[in-house]
């Protein structure tokens, strides 16, 4: 869901404003919310002395959810259509020569118009084109480093945005749709006109956030120890390196503890069971998370950065051998899995058809 860019034209409109960076102390029992806080261990691409990033919130579910109920309706409007002509074929005793054109124009319609969510999926799978940036929090420079781009500019290129930390201002906007939506949203103003100059949409609403926002602020402005990182659920994914999208996909079941993050084995019975009925939309997903656009790799980024990669202070669980291999596309194990599961998953599919027009 992409909130407006111009809902707020002026720094005194902003929705729910909540303490700016540095100007108060951080509420440090927001950090003792078990649940938040696991959450938002699980969801960390890295953290290190020189930046802290998560995984980019994607409403998978929603897409995935959107295009079904889009195949489905056509689908049954077309078939309903369908069954029309063909009565009205046969009781007046059309031609078999007809009727055999009108199942080829009936077939190519209903398939170019039913399954245009299928196709645009199966394009980005291969294209692999971002729509979805990451915002990395720059601790040792205080910056905050992010592409950004109009969602309806789909042609525009990514535009990269640097901005102070010290001149965000958080705000909590509530989607007048969706009351239990909630985001963390972060501003930066002009100083003298106060018109917004950047907009930072964090959208995880799975995240109180207040905690979201509290653990920014600690990573940002407090010691590496003040940080709640539980390394049994903080873990590397080399998502944006990674050339194996059924790698990707396991990231989900792995943090859900359904899969062990070392990739070794174990608990397959329940990502065949999950994966065979939603295995379009986790390749969906493991798609977003192998194509977001990433500031880190812009030059001026990268000359902002100070960290040699030695001696990280932050507990995170290491990639294992078994996992290097799986985001190289190289294990086995998860290759053979995830093939299997979307045979199951087609097998459904054509099962459902041939059943519905049996």
């Amino acid at each position: 869901m992409q909130l407006r860019d111009d809902f707020a034209k002026h720094i005194s409109e902003l929705h729910n404003p909540i303490d700016r960076p540095y100007t108060a102390s951080i509420d440090k029992s927001l950090l003792e919310s078990t649940e938040d806080i696991e959450h938002l261990n699980k969801e960390i691409h890295d953290v290190n002395p020189d930046y802290l990033t998560f995984l980019p919130a994607y409403f998978w579910v929603f897409y995935f959810v959107i295009g079904w109920v889009y195949f489905s309706s056509h689908f049954f409007v077309a078939t309903f259509i369908g069954d029309i002509f063909y009565r009205k074929m046969f009781q007046e005793g059309t031609s078999s020569g007809w009727i055999f054109y009108f199942d080829i124009f009936f077939l190519i319609a209903l398939f170019i118009v039913s399954c245009t969510p299928l196709i645009l999926i199966l394009y980005q799978f291969i294209t692999k084109k971002p729509f979805r940036t990451q915002y990395y929090f720059l601790k040792q420079q205080q910056k905050i480093a992010y592409y950004y781009r109009p969602l309806w500019k789909f042609r525009q290129p990514y535009e990269l945005k640097i901005v102070d930390y010290k001149d965000v201002r958080p705000d909590l906007h509530q989607d007048p749709y969706n009351r239990a939506y909630t985001p963390l949203n972060l501003y930066v103003a002009d100083p003298e006109t106060g018109d917004i100059t950047h907009h930072l949409k964090l959208e995880d609403y799975r995240v109180n956030p207040r905690v979201q926002w509290a653990f920014i602020r600690t990573y940002m402005e407090s010691p590496s120890e003040a940080l709640p990182i539980d390394h049994e659920e903080c873990r590397a994914y080399p998502t944006d390196t990674s050339g194996s999208l059924f790698a990707c996909a396991d990231i989900i079941y792995r943090k859900n503890g359904i899969l062990p993050s070392d990739h070794s084995g174990g608990g397959q019975i329940m990502v065949f069971i999950m994966g065979s009925i939603i295995a379009l939309g986790n390749l969906f997903q493991g798609n977003h998370y192998q194509c977001t656009k990433r500031a880190i790799l812009h030059p001026d980024v990268q000359k902002l950065l100070t960290w040699d990669g030695q001696d990280n202070s932050y507990p995170i669980q290491l990639i294992t051998d078994e996992a290097r291999l799986a985001f190289e596309g190289s294990n086995w194990e998860v290759n053979v899995r995830w093939v299997c599961i979307i045979l199951i998953n087609v097998g459904l599919f054509v099962w459902a058809v041939v059943a519905y027009n049996s």
